[in-house]
């Protein structure tokens, strides 16, 4: 999780750079994106395990959050929103890759193709998360 104040830096960031889903993230407080974004991966990694994803994959970062945000805030758990919220992870994640290496850098190509496998693999193991995430969602409209 993170603070509201650095919630409130990420959203002028993902706003800044037109990510896909800026206006969804616009609609939402700082509390819920704080809430929300808890870094790469599930919550049921291990915390060593996730602090290595973040620094790893630290370029997409602001593509983690709006994913997050979408399975916390934007879930009805369906096979629709999920492929949504994954296919948008994908192209933020290429937004990203080329916002940070230009054209002609060979970083930019191997980022591009991490972006590729980094939606890949929530597509492939993340439907659990998601319907955890759902239920969890479900619960708190119902208190």
């Amino acid at each position: 999780m993170i603070t509201e104040a650095e919630a409130a830096a990420r959203l002028t960031a993902i706003r800044d750079l037109e990510l896909y889903g800026w206006r969804f993230m616009a609609s939402l407080t700082y509390a819920q994106i704080a809430h929300a974004c808890n870094g790469i991966g599930p919550e049921s990694w291990r915390a060593d395990v996730r602090k290595k994803l973040d620094k790893w994959l630290a370029t997409f970062r602001l593509a983690a959050d709006v994913h997050d945000c979408r399975y916390t805030w934007d879930n009805d758990g369906t096979r629709e929103k999920f492929d949504y919220a994954n296919d948008e992870l994908e192209r933020n994640c290429l937004v990203l890759a080329d916002e940070k290496y230009a054209w002609w850098n060979p970083l930019r190509y191997f980022a591009r193709r991490a972006a590729h496998l980094v939606a890949q693999a929530c597509r492939d193991f993340g439907w659990s998360a998601y319907k955890e995430a759902y239920s969890k969602l479900k619960k708190e409209m119902e208190n």
